[in-house]
């Protein structure tokens, strides 16, 4: 696994001293990515097909199986 250096380079020091607002909208742009996967993770939820399906198995199991 590759490790990251928890230093900060001279180039992005340098960066930040020509112009510090192109660091803060590099981040944010990262951070509004981030949080956009994360939202769309949250929102995928089970689908109704797939509860009806899965519902349908275990009652045609439980029915082979005889306890229903």
């Amino acid at each position: 696994m590759k490790k990251r250096s928890s230093s900060i380079a001279v180039s992005k020091l340098a960066r930040y001293a020509s112009d510090p607002n192109s660091v803060f909208d590099k981040v944010d742009a990262g951070a509004v990515k981030y949080g956009n996967r994360a939202h769309n993770a949250i929102g995928a939820g089970p689908s109704a097909i797939k509860f009806a399906i899965l519902a349908a198995a275990l009652i045609a199991a439980a029915h082979y199986l005889g306890f229903i």
